[in-house]
């Protein structure tokens, strides 16, 4: 991709979030069709034409970590935390990053922080019980 073409500047805000829209369009037909290189790509592109959009860097998280790359899931899910600290799927993108890298007590922690803002949501409870489990292992094992 050109960057040179993606970044107008002077260009007014209101055309480049309509441009980030169609890169984001882009990636989640991109992530659909398990492209995730492309997707990370297309919302790489959008996150520069509309940096506060917090769900791109979740959604780009989610990439990484079906890439297998928990370094960079981890960074995108901590930047999509910092921006948005109540919504509890960048708990879930924290804790599934930290799994990827076997931090399963920092994935406890994170997964934790979702389930108190979002006591319903199964997923993150299910996801809260394999990290637990995988801690009591390693720990067992140690002993």
């Amino acid at each position: 991709i050109n960057f040179d073409i993606v970044m107008i500047q002077d260009e007014p805000v209101s055309k480049s979030k309509t441009r980030a829209a169609g890169f984001k369009k882009l990636a989640n037909n991109s992530f659909k069709k398990k492209d995730y290189f492309s997707a990370a790509g297309s919302y790489s592109v959008a996150m520069m034409l509309d940096p506060d959009d917090a769900t791109m860097y979740s959604n780009r998280s989610l990439c990484s970590l079906r890439m297998g790359d928990g370094d960079k899931a981890l960074i995108d899910a901590n930047e999509c935390r910092k921006m948005r600290p109540d919504w509890p799927t960048a708990c879930y993108r924290q804790g599934a990053a930290l799994m990827l890298l076997k931090d399963y007590k920092g994935a406890c922690e994170h997964f934790l922080d979702g389930l108190k803002l979002d006591p319903a949501n199964t997923e993150i409870e299910d996801a809260l019980r394999k990290a637990y489990d995988a801690m009591q292992d390693v720990s067992q094992h140690q002993g």
